[in-house]
């Protein structure tokens, strides 16, 4: 029997391909994200292998500064010399390296700006050359005095850089250092860097200056073995000499940790891309499901004669879900192809946009991801087609001598479970957004919605005879228009589902809209509202390196069109018990230029063991004028404070404020930002190009208008919301699938109704409208329904989150509206296949069709 089932699923071949296509989809991305995610993975594990080969231990300085929150790397706790010669006293130590590896040495290309990093550090380290032959000198020479630098032939090639010119560079100093380029190195195997960094050697003596402001020290010792001592033997001999304060570790144990730093990137890439690819085959699902429940009403006849000849009802069961495993089977198999493919273009992606090269050779298919692809190919295939096959098993025998055996059921008990289904979903997401319960993301957050959707595209047959023959009326006055609402309508169940794939992209593409445009605007209510400076002056802030000298801020006072200005140095510290991001500046100049308001003690021009902090976190931690407390900054020392004012909570600035004079033990000595206020706003033009000139040496400061701050702000969002549409763009092509399929299967059933239409004067013209008006009324209703649940979902999320107050409620018209002219051409372009084949049927052919 199932031979034969299957001989008569065959002879429908393309509707075959179409649903089959969704879970290639699916599957695709799914294996694609986890192939590029353990190629590159695997190029940095034996990379970091590799690095480690002529290396048996490593020392570095422990630190209990707590972790930069401000986005610099620059360490905190250095290997004294001292214990350099404690660890080449050591037996079994053949030699021992200290060394200076940091990243933030900026360089300063040809067009005076500094060369941009798109992730892999900027590397300042101490020139080691220890004859391995690891780092190759392909150029010139090493340099030996303080003026001199060997370059990696990666930056070599970004700055345009040759042996005897000379280069400028950015490190912790506030302006840029000039040096002679003496040297270009690679590595072993030819590579221009290890992966995509740049690096520029110093001679140790400068580089413990500029890179650690630590002279004499070093942030590591790399420790090589006399022969016959093994590398662990080694290690705790070296940790007993050392004693606290130092991490000692074999090389295995770095690669490793290198290895697992790393794994966090690639974890985040694989789990986005699986999340979209989880998206697009839960999108279809439900192409999956509206093929199979038609396929079952075409074949009621065709399954009624098998329960006539014997078959049961488990039999034909059955029979429907092998259809089913098969398809899936079949369609994860030429996903799971497809997507080791996708896997090597998304590394040669990264390559790309990252312009760098990444440490990884060929395509990682690791079991796990073949057997988990077509676990869920299989089973999101099966599990769409369950209802489907329960129909099927339930077709009487007697139904092979009716004309058609597919009656509407009754909407009642599926209305009544669709509204169950979403106050579930409702309630989960209640229950996170609102703080109710912490945590739990997958669960309240990814649960929450899913059945949110399920609980939406379960009511959505309720509503759509009425929606779509609303919005059938502008195209009701010619016949093909007329007949196309009304076909819409005569299947409501197959209408909601077909158009439920859309609305799962377009609900998240809208909610994702509603949240950047209200972020967006808060973020201008805020700086409008708050700010009164117009000037800001900014370095590098994704790195937290670039700045400028705090002091040039009494020389932008003295201007005389400026009324206030000040710079903000901040970093994470620790204060009393726990952590906190501080910033050093004027408190005095701060009220005037950030609107900030006292609620108790005063505002003011701080003295050296004075703070300030926001009303919010003095009432979560009890503090009242007049507390006391101890900060201990990253680079050491023990600064006593005391609390002299609370001020309202701002959107600008949150935390302690102290002076700058307790900024002497934060991670680097320049400010990240200063802000200037004008008397006139006419002036401030000729203040901006004063300020630009101030600053002329150091090309990483930016002197800007504060609506240019608030519009790069904006553009970030932008961006976001730009890689989230085109990710849920799988979905729309998913949806898409579905409606050419649910046309196209449509069409088969209706063979010969639209052979009578065309016999009783239609044209072929005629009939092709006819189906275009069905497409697009499917696809504006999917449209709708997205666009409600989008911003549903958008408004729950900036309500739940307003709490920030950088979040004001704002709905994308425009955005909406793009949506919905989208909805319309995407069921104009759903429709070219299908309006083909229906206008080409042959009416003779389609009168006798059975």
């Amino acid at each position: 029997m199932l031979r034969a089932m299957l001989r008569g699923l065959l002879t429908h071949k393309l509707r075959l391909a179409l649903s089959a296509l969704a879970v290639v989809l699916g599957t695709m991305f799914m294996t694609g994200a986890f192939v590029g995610g353990d190629t590159i993975a695997k190029g940095f594990e034996n990379l970091f292998a590799t690095t480690q080969e002529d290396l048996d231990v490593q020392v570095t300085a422990v630190s209990d500064a707590p972790r930069s929150q401000t986005g610099t790397s620059t360490p905190t706790a250095f290997v004294d010399p001292s214990a350099l010669a404690k660890i080449e006293a050591v037996p079994g130590v053949a030699k021992a390296t200290g060394l200076v590896l940091v990243d933030g040495a900026r360089v300063i290309g040809p067009d005076g700006k500094v060369v941009p990093s798109t992730g892999p550090p900027r590397y300042g380290s101490s020139w080691v050359d220890d004859g391995s032959g690891f780092v190759v000198l392909r150029e010139g020479r090493a340099p030996v005095q303080p003026d001199e630098v060997a370059v990696n032939a990666t930056l070599a090639d970004a700055a345009d850089l040759t042996v005897g010119g000379t280069v400028k560079v950015l490190t912790l100093r506030p302006e840029p250092e000039t040096f002679q380029v003496v040297g270009i190195f690679g590595y072993e195997g030819d590579r221009d860097s290890l992966g995509g960094e740049t690096n520029v050697a110093f001679t140790l003596p400068t580089a413990q200056r500029v890179m650690i402001d630590a002279p004499g020290k070093f942030t590591q010792v790399d420790v090589t073995a006399t022969p016959g001592v093994t590398p662990t033997a080694l290690r705790d001999d070296i940790a007993a000499a050392l004693g606290p304060g130092y991490a000692v570790k074999t090389a295995d144990e770095v690669a490793e940790e290198q290895a697992d730093a790393m794994q966090g990137f690639v974890g985040i890439l694989k789990n986005g891309l699986a999340v979209f690819a989880f998206i697009g085959l839960f999108t279809g699902t439900f192409l999956i499901f509206n093929t199979f429940a038609m396929l079952v009403a075409q074949r009621t006849r065709e399954l009624a004669l098998y329960r006539a000849f014997g078959a049961g009802r488990g039999q034909v069961l059955r029979g429907v879900l092998a259809e089913a495993a098969l398809l899936g089977l079949a369609a994860s198999l030429v996903g799971l192809v497809l997507g080791a493919g996708v896997g090597y273009l998304l590394t040669a992606a990264l390559e790309a946009l990252a312009n760098t090269s990444l440490p990884v050779t060929g395509v990682i298919l690791r079991p796990y991801v073949v057997i988990a692809t077509l676990a869920v190919g299989v089973g999101v295939t099966v599990l769409a087609a369950l209802v489907p096959a329960l129909r099927a098993g339930r077709v009487a025998p007697v139904a092979a001598m009716r004309e058609s055996a597919a009656p509407e059921r009754p909407l009642g008990p599926l209305t009544i479970a669709g509204a169950v289904v979403l106050l579930a979903g409702a309630g989960l997401l209640t229950l996170r957004l609102t703080g109710a319960v912490e945590g739990q993301n997958v669960l309240l957050l990814g649960g929450g919605t899913l059945l949110a959707f399920l609980g939406v595209a379960m009511l959505a047959p309720a509503i759509s005879r009425p929606v779509t023959t609303t919005l059938g009326r502008p195209v009701s006055f010619t016949t093909p228009g007329r007949l196309g609402a009304r076909n819409t309508g005569r299947n409501p169940i197959r209408t909601a589902v077909t158009a439920a794939a859309l609305m799962i992209g377009v609900a998240l593409a809208t909610g994702a809209g509603v949240f950047a445009s209200s972020a967006k605007a808060g973020i201008s209510d805020a700086f409008r509202a708050e700010l009164t400076a117009q000037l800001v002056i900014a370095g590098d802030l994704t790195t937290g390196q670039g700045g400028f000298d705090p002091a040039l801020i009494s020389r932008i006072t003295e201007l005389p069109e400026v009324t206030d200005a000040l710079a903000l140095q901040v970093d994470t510290v620790r204060l009393g018990q726990g952590t906190a991001v501080v910033a050093a500046t004027d408190v005095g100049a701060a009220q005037v230029i950030f609107s900030l308001r006292a609620t108790a003690g005063e505002l003011r021009t701080l003295r050296a063991g004075e703070y300030v902090i926001d009303a919010d976190t003095a009432a979560r931690d009890n503090l009242t004028v007049g507390s006391t407390t101890t900060m201990v900054p990253p680079r050491g020392g023990t600064f006593p404070l005391r609390l002299v004012g609370i001020y309202e909570t701002s959107r600008l600035v949150s935390g302690p404020l102290i002076s700058t004079a307790d900024a002497a033990g934060f991670r680097t000595r320049v400010a990240q930002q200063g802000y200037v206020r004008v008397a006139d706003d006419a002036a401030v033009p000729t203040v901006k190009d004063e300020l630009t000139a101030l600053f002329a040496a150091n090309p990483e400061i930016t002197v800007a208008d504060a609506s240019s701050v608030v519009d790069q702000a904006q553009q970030f969002l932008d961006v976001i919301l730009a890689i989230l549409n085109v990710l849920l763009g799988l979905t729309i092509v998913v949806a898409v699938l579905g409606v050419i399929n649910t046309l196209l299967l449509s069409i088969y059933e209706r063979t010969r109704e639209i052979g009578l239409i065309r016999a009783v004067g239609m044209s072929r013209g005629q009939v092709a409208r006819m189906i275009g008006v069905e497409s697009v009324l499917i696809s504006v209703f999917g449209a709708l329904l997205g666009l409600v649940v989008g911003v549903a979902l958008g408004t729950a999320i900036v309500v739940a989150l307003d709490s920030s107050g950088y979040l004001s409620l704002t709905l994308p018209w425009g955005y909406l509206v793009a949506v919905l002219v989208l909805a319309v051409v995407a069921g104009v372009v759903a429709a070219i296949l299908p309006a083909i084949r229906a206008a080409r049927l042959d009416v003779l052919r389609a009168i006798a069709y059975e």
